[in-house]
């Protein structure tokens, strides 16, 4: 009987669902869930602009009464951000405690503690997290109210996802495909998720689902197991042609997912595997290329064949490549832009080769360029060769927007200072230099130190409206990342902070940042910044995070403090518990084998999972530090570079004469690109640093300073070698 009445009431419930409107889809849409992996991925930053949402959800609205103190100003007014949220609600401080305790006892939750402990928890901001633990646990039963009544009181929210997608994978194992199909929201950005949808549709007879499945199959990656009986149901129904599987073929061999190409290529539909065989041929043998007879058909396919070749091959030997492009250039009517591609991409390994003649005579034999790496690579070259007339004609070839960048601008201006011309739209080579000296940037600190002005910082703190500010307090998801963030559960503080500011406007973006900050939540208050491109408040951006613990360390090692701050800054943004997906760890991201080398020549005993503790990675970081400044003669730009790069690297990048040149030539001339970005964000932030700690920055123009080459003998006694200037990616925003 009791299982009559639940397949009655499941029924009577499927019904409802798909002949009434009145619950599932007056939910307002919400973003997709990320994951923590997206927040660690990179220690380095970037200023991505997130969308702008509506920001009065229902869940935003259940939130408890204002925690802020109420100011005697108009809603309306702006003030400075940071000091405006230091109310701690003292109830929440009582609730933490019974919510642990909780959390501890959710194995028995018909226990009368238990009961107790959770109806002291009401209108606590992480009671939604028990209610979560409890229903997760029973959804094989299928309790269809209980999940409508949590997702209809939690919407728009992290944790509001994060039980819908349980539910539907629950649905999916249950093969309930109506129901699947009733819950599915395609903004969950799960595509596990979605194919599990498009194969309910196919069970339920809705064919018009196929197009959809062939635009996920075809992708140049592969997709998770959970799309392999969908896949298969779409492949049984006569949907992969030849041309798909040729489709998806290419765009795996274009995204270097050389395994999927085999893949396709072994179960290829006839008429095409054997151009397939030739492509995962001539991948993994480049060198057969010059068997010329086998590329003598004229086709898309084969000239898509030849060109994936010669491009193989130039990585591996570019004269011979050349060669052969020279003969297959001549045979077949390639596109005018993919002959473009490729001869741009010869003239980039035959450079790298040291190939110069072959790369002046193939150059000059082009019309027109459209590949800035390429371009931007030949300049490098000619400036690391002290070659500056070339390199101002390569620097002349890139496109006007990049040319007009702050990397380029000074470059210009250098190779005219030391050739001593002038340098259009600037009456003189001062104006240039002053115009770059007024941007925030490695370039226009390096521009200002050579007219001897002060570098430009530009401070200025947000100030954003009290509505903003009060909405920002009060919001569910930021609230229950703030107790999460108290009880130490960092990785949900990040999934709620996440999902919550995604919804945010740019000036709610910079309350969260400062909100953030004042809790001591370093990383959060930096992406808010970056998020909101809220470049000038330094307070928040370029926070004196564990200042005491860095301070010490510097002191105890007769280090810059101002290096250390920059150095932690740009290697985790000041988050303890950074782990990078080589294995690096905490603050100042170090490889566990280094902290092992490093903590025994220092005599200190320690475990790997100390080093997700600031004072123990910050101990150890700042003597791995010392040791390349010392490596290295002090000079903090070589040590930076090896810090990122590993010391023997440097050593190579600094032989052959290479230590001589100006250091803004080397720092450009860096082959790793990572590395030059890692150098130039350090050597600005030690200058950034330098001034929130109230340092004298003038004192630092030594490290700045760029002799010309004509002045390197006569100074080459008095001055480290290389020590000068710098560069940044043009694009980056301080």
């Amino acid at each position: 009987m009791v299982l009559l009445a639940q397949a009655t009431s499941n029924a009577c419930h499927w019904a409802i669902r798909h002949f009434s409107s009145a619950s599932r889809f007056r939910l307002e849409p919400v973003l997709s869930l990320i994951t923590l992996s997206a927040l660690l991925a990179s220690a380095q930053l970037s200023a991505t602009e997130q969308p702008l949402l509506t920001s009065s959800s229902k869940s935003d609205q259940a939130a408890p009464a204002n925690l802020i103190e109420q100011q005697n100003l108009p809603v309306s007014s702006t003030a400075p951000m940071l000091g405006i949220f230091a109310t701690d609600n003292v109830k929440f401080i009582t609730q933490r405690a019974a919510y642990l305790e909780a959390q501890k006892l959710l194995p028995n939750t018909s226990s009368r503690q238990f009961i107790e402990l959770k109806a002291s928890l009401k209108g606590y901001p992480l009671e939604p997290y028990i209610d979560y633990r409890i229903l997760s646990r029973k959804l094989s039963k299928l309790p269809y109210r209980e999940v409508d009544e949590f997702l209809d009181a939690n919407p728009n929210s992290y944790l509001g996802n994060r039980l819908l997608r349980d539910w539907l994978l629950t649905l999916e194992r249950k093969q309930h495909w109506h129901d699947y199909q009733s819950y599915y929201r395609a903004d969950l950005g799960d595509t596990d998720l979605a194919c599990y949808h498009l194969k309910a549709r196919l069970l339920t007879g809705d064919e018009t689902a196929y197009t959809e499945v062939t635009n996920l199959w075809n992708v140049g990656r592969s997709q998770p197991k959970a799309c392999d009986s969908l896949f298969k149901l779409w492949q049984n129904a006569g949907q992969q042609t030849a041309q798909l599987t040729w489709s998806r073929a290419t765009q795996a061999i274009e995204a270097k997912n050389r395994s999927l190409t085999r893949y396709l290529a072994k179960y290829a539909p006839a008429e095409i595997k054997s151009k397939l065989d030739l492509l995962v041929e001539v991948d993994r043998y480049p060198e057969h290329m010059d068997q010329v007879r086998r590329f003598a058909e004229q086709s898309p396919e084969m000239q898509f064949i030849i060109l994936h070749g010669i491009q193989r091959l130039a990585r591996k030997d570019a004269g011979k490549a050349l060669k052969l492009w020279e003969r297959y250039d001549a045979q077949h009517l390639f596109a005018d832009q993919k002959r473009i591609e490729t001869q741009e991409l010869l003239i980039a390994h035959l450079s790298r080769q040291g190939l110069t003649d072959k790369v002046t005579e193939l150059a000059q034999s082009m019309s027109n360029y459209s590949n800035i790496d390429m371009i931007s690579g030949l300049a490098r070259d000619a400036l690391a060769n002290v070659e500056w007339e070339l390199a101002d004609k390569w620097i002349r070839r890139l496109p006007a927007e990049e040319l007009n960048s702050s990397r380029w601008r000074y470059w210009s201006t250098r190779i005219a200072e030391i050739q001593g011309h002038s340098l259009p739209p600037y009456p003189d080579i001062a104006s240039s230099y002053k115009a770059l000296a007024k941007e925030r940037s490695f370039y226009g600190f390096l521009a200002a130190d050579r007219l001897g002005l002060p570098f430009e910082l530009e401070d200025e703190p947000s100030k954003v409206t009290l509505n903003d500010q009060h909405f920002v307090a009060n919001s569910a998801s930021i609230l229950r990342a703030k107790e999460l963030f108290e009880l130490g559960q960092i990785n949900f503080a990040r999934q709620e902070w996440r999902f919550a500011s995604r919804q945010f406007s740019p000036q709610q973006l910079q309350a969260a940042g400062a909100l953030a900050a004042n809790w001591g939540w370093y990383r959060g208050g930096i992406q808010a910044m970056i998020d909101a491109q809220s470049w000038d408040d330094l307070t928040v951006r370029f926070p004196l995070a564990f200042e005491s613990v860095v301070k010490a360390e510097a002191k105890n090692q007769a280090m810059d403090a101002n290096l250390l701050f920059a150095i932690a800054r740009q290697e985790s943004a000041f988050s303890p518990d950074a782990k990078s997906p080589v294995g690096a760890l905490g603050l100042m991201q170090l490889m566990p084998a280094t902290a092992k080398q490093t903590a025994k020549k220092a005599g200190i005993t320690y475990r790997k999972h100390d080093l997700l503790s600031p004072e123990t990675n910050v101990a150890l970081g700042s003597r791995y530090l010392n040791e390349m400044l010392g490596r290295f003669n002090g000079n903090p730009a070589f040590a930076a570079a090896a810090y990122n790069a590993g010391p023997h690297r440097v050593t190579q990048w600094l032989s052959q004469g290479r230590d001589q040149l100006p250091l803004d030539v080397w720092i450009e001339t860096i082959p790793f690109k990572e590395t030059r970005g890692y150098v130039q964000n350090v050597m600005v932030f030690s200058v950034i640093y330098a001034y929130r700690n109230g340092s004298d920055i003038e004192s630092l123009k030594d490290t700045w300073y760029v002799p010309n080459p004509a002045q390197k003998q006569s100074q080459s006694t008095s001055l480290p070698a290389g020590q000068g200037s710098t560069v940044t990616n043009g694009a980056a925003a301080y």
